[in-house]
């Protein structure tokens, strides 16, 4: 049997797509989720943490390892509502990863349905099964669960098995944050608050109210909301972001008084050595606690402080002495690569390179005709000096000398803005740590990926347990998926949403189309704009070719060997085929991709 080899050649194939010219169209089953549970189960990260679920119950008819994948599924999806769990069981990878003997989907060669059989895990049932356990299993064990139970099982045996998987590297960087988890306007949300807001979603005070003009009082407005202290462990590369502790308040309860019991169970959690650097907001002024932590544990700190604090007024002072300043210009990360056809390693196509020519001489038509206006010369930031002020000890609430680096902010104008950050280090420059602090500038962006892309504040229950059920469960979703990655040597997709993850990896989700010996991968937007697009001679080419691919499929589907398990082999339309894909070429010959 002959070996068929195509190149993956995504510039080639999209203009010939657009020609509506192509041999054959299929649809990519769901691998990455599945190569997803099947390193979970591989490195048996599930049996460890269902090990330890705090679990209200005192039987088990479904095992607790499955009710936990079945929630990962869920949040990888973006679902939070267990009403979904039927059709995000029946379209995830979740099922292959499982194998034959829990689940396994089956084609009808006649009709070419494909329905899911389940074998369950106990003999209760009166009729077949459709899913391996029922969505009501996984709402009342959820809403059963005890959240201060479930936050300390996270917070300890999550922990340790994130340390087992070797998520910590050897800078030991970790951060503190606090965040607000907004809700409907629902009095029913147990122990939430109620407050005002400004534009930028900061909480306003009522002396600041008072304060503020009638203008600015108008972009505030009354929300509803949770409060979440979360612990993190980042790269300097920023290509990391796992939570390692979680809590989430309610009521009155203060972030600064929830994170250092956190903090001391992760401690005693992994061990000594783990953690060396603690990035603090000014929401964490503790001095008695960072002299604890550089005392008993030798971590660091690096944290800014408040304006009506001594210790500025003491360093303002310092400042009038000979002092050595030095500009300073933040670290930048490399952009993210172009999601294009270069992300495939392929080169850029001449016709595609003319198209982004002409595209690039629009775009700045476009920005000229807009002629925005020069921006106020008092927010326009030109340098930015630093110096280094050592061996600090007006804080007579930590116990421990302190550097500090005073950061001067000049603009345009001339006016300039200043503020300055202590660390318990006493050997770092004042460059590397701004760099430090810098990184948390990284955390705005992850929260609002985890908010926006993965529903994390999206609530469907009003009950306290199944909010703390979501929002742990979304934290340990979106940090065994980046642990994931870095494994897969993906870990440069960390820093991109989870959809688009799914977009890029070699074994997403996507429509495959081959021309001539190529082929390349869309996804299911992409593909439906380029079909949507066709016109004319296109069009009708296009139309061709898929009436024969109908009558192909057609006469090959009385076969019994056409369907196999995920995969169909089938091509109906544009679109694809039977949801699994078959083989390339409509299984006339093998295939290698290269």
């Amino acid at each position: 049997m002959d070996l068929v080899v195509f190149e993956n050649n995504k510039p080639f194939v999209m203009d010939e797509f657009r020609e509506g010219r192509f041999d054959y169209v299929e649809l990519a089953s769901d691998v990455a989720e599945t190569k997803f549970f099947q390193f979970l189960f591989g490195q048996q990260v599930v049996e460890s943490l269902a090990q330890h679920y705090p679990s209200p119950r005192d039987r088990h008819h479904v095992p607790l390892w499955m009710y936990l994948s079945s929630q990962l599924s869920l949040r990888l999806h973006g679902q939070h509502s267990f009403h979904s769990y039927p059709l995000i069981i029946r379209a995830g990878g979740l099922v292959e990863a499982l194998g034959p003997e829990v689940a396994h989907r089956e084609t009808d060669p006649n009709s070419g349905n494909v329905t899911l059989e389940c074998a369950g895990f106990n003999d209760r049932n009166l009729y077949p099964r459709q899913t391996p356990c029922d969505q009501d299993f996984l709402r009342k064990l959820a809403r059963d669960t005890e959240p201060e139970k479930l936050e300390d099982w996270y917070n300890r045996h999550v922990a340790a098995v994130y340390q087992e998987l070797g998520a910590f590297d050897a800078d030991g960087l970790f951060m503190a944050d606090g965040t607000y988890l907004f809700v409907p306007d629902n009095p029913r949300y147990e122990g939430s608050q109620w407050l005002l807001f400004d534009e930028h979603n900061h909480p306003v005070s009522k002396k600041q109210e008072q304060e503020m003009s009638k203008t600015q009082r108008a972009r505030c407005r009354w929300r509803r909301h949770y409060k979440a202290v979360l612990l993190l462990h980042c790269d300097t590369a920023g290509e990391r972001f796992v939570v390692v502790g979680v809590r989430v308040l309610r009521g009155n309860e203060s972030e600064a008084t929830a994170f250092w019991p956190l903090l001391d169970t992760f401690l005693a959690t992994v061990g000594p050595g783990v953690m060396k650097v603690l990035l603090l907001d000014r929401g964490f002024i503790n001095g008695p606690q960072i002299g604890r932590l550089k005392r008993e544990h030798g971590i660091d700190t690096v944290i800014p402080i408040r304006s009506d604090m001594d210790l500025q007024e003491d360093v303002r002072g310092l400042m009038t002495l000979p002092t050595a300043w030095e500009e300073y210009e933040p670290t930048r990360r490399l952009p993210l690569p172009d999601v294009t056809a270069a992300s495939h390693g392929q080169p850029p196509h001449p016709t595609a390179k003319k198209r982004e020519r002409t595209r690039q001489k629009t775009l700045a038509r476009q920005r000229a005709e807009r002629a925005e206006p020069s921006p106020e010369p008092s927010r326009v930031r030109e340098r930015t000096l630093i110096a280094r002020f050592p061996g600090l000890t007006s804080w007579s609430d930590c116990p421990v000398p302190l550097t500090g680096v005073y950061s001067r902010d000049v603009y345009a104008d001339g006016h300039e803005e200043g503020w300055l950050l202590v660390t318990t280090n006493a050997d770092w420059s004042a460059r590397r740590v701004r760099d430090h602090y810098g990184l948390r500038t990284d955390i705005e962006e992850r929260h609002r990926q985890v908010k926006c892309f993965w529903d994390l504040t999206r609530f469907h229950s009003t009950a306290w347990s199944l909010v703390v059920n979501q929002t742990v469960f979304v934290c340990l979703t979106y940090s065994l998926l980046q642990i994931h990655l870095l494994k897969q040597g993906h870990q440069e997709l960390n820093r991109r949403t989870w959809p688009t993850n799914r977009r890029l990896l070699p074994d997403g989700d996507r429509v495959i189309i081959y021309r001539q010996q190529s082929f390349a991968f869309f996804s299911l937007l992409e593909h439906m704009a380029m079909t949507l697009n066709l016109e004319g001679k296109a069009r009708r080419r296009a139309q061709s070719k898929i009436r024969r691919l109908l009558q192909d499929a057609d006469a090959a589907a009385p076969a019994p060997e056409i369907g196999t398990g995920d995969a169909t082999g089938g091509a109906g339309d544009l679109g694809g085929g039977d949801p699994g894909g078959g083989d390339p070429g409509g299984g006339a010959a093998p295939t290698a991709y290269v």
